[in-house]
Order: C-alpha cells, then sequence, then structure tokens
C-alpha cells in the first residue's frame, strides 16, 4: 500500500522521529498533557512526525473530553495535510484551545479524510463584549460597560494593518433583541479608549455610521474586536478544506476564531459536515463565536453537504455559497476569449469539455451557452503568499451571439452544483449564488439570491422546502429576496427572457416576514404560509411563475403572480 503521508507538509522541530505504533497512533504516548496550560504543540508534532512513516489507514487518538492548549508549531496549522489518504482525526470530544495565531486545520489534495469528536476555541478571544451605557449626541461614540480592567487593555487601540498598509474593515457588533432573536448590526470601529465612566471603554465611530438610532442604552450589548487579533492573521480559516475529495466532518464544534469559520474551496469530491456546529460556546453566556463567515464556499465540483448543524453568532454570513466568475476580456474571434477573473484570489479552476454559460451583468439576463474545447493559461502569479488568478484564453465549440466583452462568462461544473442544507438551525444571514437545496431547516437571518460584481455566479435550481424562515441578522423586515432584477440603467429591451437566476422552487415553508422576487424565471412557488401580519410580498419582472396553494397568517389563499 502507498506511504499515506508521503507527501505530508510538516516541519517538526524536534531532532529525531518517534516509531509509528500501529495503526492507531494515541496522544498521550508522545507526551501530550491535556491539561489545558501546557503547550502541547510539540507532542503534536512528535505524533505527526510518527505518522508519516505508517502504511496504510492511521488513526490519529486524542485523550477524551480534554483540554489541549496549542501555542507554537512550526507551521501556522495544528494538521496540515497534504496529499493523504485514509487518515482519521478523532479528537476523542476533547477542545482544542489555540493561541490567537494557530488555525486548526489546512487540508489540500487529499481523500477519504474524517475529522470527528472534537472542539476548537482560541485564547486570548478576538472579541470582548459589553453593555451599552451612553451614547454620544453627535452619533460618533458610544461607551461601553465591561466587566473588569483586564478586557478594558485588550480592546484599546485601533486598527493593526497588515502587509503594505492594507486591512479588513475593523467593525463592532451590536446586539439587540429582535422578533424572533438577537438581531446583530455592524458598528464601525475607527478606535476604543478609556472610557468616562469607571469599568467602561469609549467606541469610537465615523460620520458615515447609519444605525446610531438602533443603539439603544442599558439595553444594547456589543461585541468589541481585539486589535492585532479580531480580523487580522487573514486570509487564514480556521479549516480550509481545498482540492480534496470523501471528506467528512462528524460531531465538531467551533466556538471562536478570528476569520472565516472553514473555507471550502474548489473541491474535486464530496465534503460532508454532520453536526458541526459553529456557535458561542454553549454555558459561557457570549454573543459572538467567529468574525468572517461561517462556511465560505467556492469554486467546488463534489457533492457538499450539511446535516444536523447549529451555526450563529458570526458577524458575516452564516454560508456565502458562490464561486468567482469571469469576464471577457477580448474577444479575438466569435469563439475565442480572454477572460479574467473578477477577483482576483482564489482561483477558480476551468475544465475542457465542460459546458461554459455567459450573461450580460447589467441586464441580468443568458446569453446562451457552448463547450469549452481549449483552455490556455498564463503563469500564475501570487499576491501575500496567495495564489492570483491568471488570465485564460478558451475556445469554445460554436459561437453565442449578442456575446460582448465584459459578460459574465462561469462553468456550471465549479459552481457548487450538488449541495444540500439539510435540518440545520442558522440564526445569521446567508449568501446564496449557485445551486443549493435549503431542506427542513430552521432560519433566523436574511435569506438572499443574488449576482455581484465580486461573487457570483448568478443562482439557479435552488430548491427552500419546508423551512421555517424568519427576518432577523441582515434585513429588518426580509425573510427571502430573490433579486434578479437588472441592473439600473440597463438596456429596457435587454430584460426579456432568459432571465440569469432561473429554476427556483419554493415549497411548503413557513415564512414570518417579507419576500421579494423580481427579475426570475421559471419559479415554482407552493404550499407556502405567510405568517407574520402585515410583512410585504413583492412579486413582479417575473417570467413563469408557477403559484398554487400558498396561504396568509389568517389561512387565506394568496394569489402570487
Amino acid at each position: 500500500m502507498p506511504n499515506i503521508f508521503k507527501s505530508l507538509i510538516f516541519v517538526s522541530a524536534l531532532p529525531v522521529c518517534c516509531v509509528a505504533l500501529g495503526q492507531t497512533l494515541r496522544a498521550v504516548d508522545f507526551g501530550i498533557k491535556a491539561d489545558g496550560k501546557t503547550d502541547d504543540g510539540p507532542a503534536i508534532v512528535a505524533m505527526l512526525c510518527a505518522a508519516k512513516s505508517i502504511k496504510g489507514p492511521v488513526t490519529l487518538l486524542f485523550p477524551l473530553n480534554k483540554t489541549i492548549y496549542v501555542k507554537k508549531l512550526p507551521d501556522r496549522y495544528v494538521f496540515s495535510f497534504n496529499n493523504v489518504n485514509h487518515i482519521i482525526l478523532d479528537g476523542g470530544g476533547s477542545t482544542f484551545l489555540l493561541d490567537s495565531y494557530v488555525r486548526f486545520l489546512d487540508l489540500k489534495n487529499s481523500s477519504d479524510v474524517k475529522i470527528r469528536r472534537l472542539n476548537v476555541d482560541f485564547s486570548p478571544l478576538p472579541f470582548v463584549d459589553g453593555k451599552v451605557i451612553e451614547k454620544s449626541s453627535t452619533g460618533l461614540w458610544i461607551e461601553v460597560k465591561l466587566k473588569n480592567e483586564e478586557e478594558i487593555k485588550r480592546v484599546i487601540g485601533t486598527p493593526v494593518f497588515e502587509g503594505k498598509g492594507k486591512s479588513q474593515r475593523f467593525f463592532s457588533m451590536l446586539w439587540n433583541k429582535g422578533a424572533y432573536g438577537n438581531v446583530s448590526k455592524h458598528y464601525w470601529t475607527t478606535r476604543t479608549e478609556r472610557g468616562k465612566q469607571k469599568g467602561t471603554v469609549r467606541v469610537y465611530t465615523n460620520k458615515e455610521f447609519q444605525k446610531f438610532d438602533e443603539i439603544n442604552s442599558g439595553k444594547t450589548h456589543i461585541s468589541i474586536p481585539v486589535p492585532g487579533i479580531a480580523h487580522l492573521f487573514g486570509p487564514g480559516a480556521c479549516f480550509s478544506i481545498r482540492e480534496s475529495k470523501n471528506i467528512q466532518f462528524e460531531d465538531v464544534e467551533l466556538w471562536s476564531a478570528p476569520w472565516f469559520g472553514f473555507h471550502v474551496l474548489c473541491n474535486k469530491g464530496n465534503v460532508t459536515f454532520k453536526r458541526v456546529n459553529i456557535r458561542p460556546k454553549p454555558g459561557s453566556n457570549r454573543l459572538m463565536s467567529i468574525w468572517r463567515d461561517g462556511f465560505h464556499v467556492k469554486g467546488n465540483q463534489g457533492s457538499l453537504l450539511w446535516e444536523d448543524c447549529i451555526i450563529s453568532g458570526m458577524n458575516d454570513d452564516a454560508f456565502n455559497i458562490s464561486t468567482h466568475s469571469r469576464e471577457i476580456e477580448k474577444i479575438i474571434s466569435p469563439t475565442c476569449f480572454i477572460l479574467r477573473q473578477r477577483y482576483p484570489m482564489e482561483p477558480i479552476p476551468w475544465l475542457t469539455n465542460n459546458l461554459m454559460i455567459a450573461a450580460n451583468f447589467e441586464s441580468r439576463s443568458l446569453r446562451g451557452s457552448a463547450v469549452v474545447t481549449k483552455i490556455e493559461s498564463e503563469v500564475c502569479t501570487t499576491n501575500y503568499g496567495q495564489p492570483v488568478a491568471p488570465l485564460l484564453t478558451i475556445e469554445i465549440d460554436h459561437p453565442i451571439p449578442g456575446i460582448k466583452k465584459g459578460d459574465l462568462i462561469w462553468q456550471p461544473v465549479t459552481t457548487n452544483p450538488d449541495t444540500i442544507i439539510r435540518r440545520c438551525n442558522i440564526e445569521t444571514s446567508c449568501r446564496l449564488q449557485s445551486p443549493v437545496t435549503l431542506e427542513d431547516c430552521d432560519i433566523t437571518g436574511f435569506i438572499w439570491l443574488y449576482c455581484e460584481e465580486i461573487e457570483g455566479p448568478f443562482p439557479s435550481n435552488v430548491k427552500i422546502i419546508n423551512c421555517r424562515l424568519h427576518r432577523g441578522r441582515g434585513n429588518k423586515t426580509k425573510a427571502l429576496i430573490v433579486s434578479g432584477w437588472p441592473k439600473s440603467g440597463s438596456s429596457s429591451k435587454e430584460n426579456i427572457p432568459p432571465r440569469a437566476i432561473h429554476d427556483i422552487s419554493i415549497i411548503d415553508n413557513k415564512i414570518y416576514g417579507g419576500f421579494v422576487l423580481g427579475g426570475v424565471e421559471n419559479v415554482t412557488i407552493k404550499n407556502n404560509h405567510f405568517l407574520e401580519e402585515g410583512a410585504a410580498i413583492v412579486i413582479r419582472g417575473n417570467h413563469n411563475v408557477k403559484s398554487r396553494k400558498n396561504f396568509n397568517n389568517k389561512n387565506e389563499k394568496l394569489k402570487l403572480k
């Protein structure tokens, strides 16, 4: 059998590797303390060093229900797996407590990997929770009560910049009681200083912040980012799963992280998440979990499945499911184009002998499709260590009428074409720009099917079935928007079928909040109950809408066309 760790990238600081102890390696045999205080990073290094010599399937087994603290590693990730096969990482129900720079898993070009029975948390945390006790009349600061002096010292300061003066947006999160649960809002933060009252800090914003009237002294809570931790060290998802297949996550909890929770990028085969929760640590009274998307999903070919997961407390989206589309940079001939990826990072692969779809971004209408017969790529470059998508020259099997420079281009095979989210409890917003099925989910947060300039393409073949949809995080009035309207200023003669957002099924749902459907083709709206009195239902500019057996909160039939 092949050496499953032949290409495992892991540089050990230890002078001698230990001898492998069969097909199951136990962390206790490599000196792990699991006392929550001792740095267990070196013991894990030794364990992985031993695993490299094992031929055949291997299980990495950790102690039951302990706390494993990891501070120093030769690599940034606790587990850096590249080209590994047939491995089980069994955490035994233990919690991996990570230093702010450390990340948990980097999995690339691998197959048949199972990650199970573990929790991940961070120390120190990237945020501090407090309560607003005063706000300024000018709308430029709020006074926040914190628990103790240690927390005050942690949040004082300004954003810490990375690279050549670049930084992600630095914002706190405001928390208020909503109709169906807590609702959070971004509070753009310029700096945090000691407050004027004892045990407080003053958190400043800028004059562009528009939500000051939603801050109520004594009622609004806030999560304040810690300079140097929150939004720093990115990109750097806690779990990165790339270009792999047959990957399973079971019974995993992620309680905090400074950046994305899971980055699921360009996988070639199935990736499954069962009982994988991203939420504030149970019993901790924390408001926050992670500081970007829970699941950032892009450019996958294989089937993706989430079952029985809880996703809450992040200050970005629970799910961002999309890809990075390309646009026509230059037309060489009717069947030959130069394409540029709109967002240059995270290159999405292009495949010959596969379908390509073209759409006009301004009018949100389809141009047509063709098979890609040839691809030539420039040399891929990097920016701050991340790959930059090169220009592509492609040839197609036949011309597409009306195609022009600037049109949006993508391949369905790399747009997460088989994605299912089933029986999940989601307590924040979701951005969906590629095929997805939401089935038997409880969602308190805005669901948005759309396309925008950085991410895409256009969602199609979307099914929302037997879900409970509540307005909440992301839009205070709407629970669901399917937005295929032409961009403002586009030519009215182009606002005709076929529409770029198409084949949408909304069936057997209970909807608590507003509903908007616009500029969409081939829609089925059946047996839904719109249960919030006064919530707006807007349906216009669509083509081929099939609607029947829909009811309002008084159980009266609705005509939705």
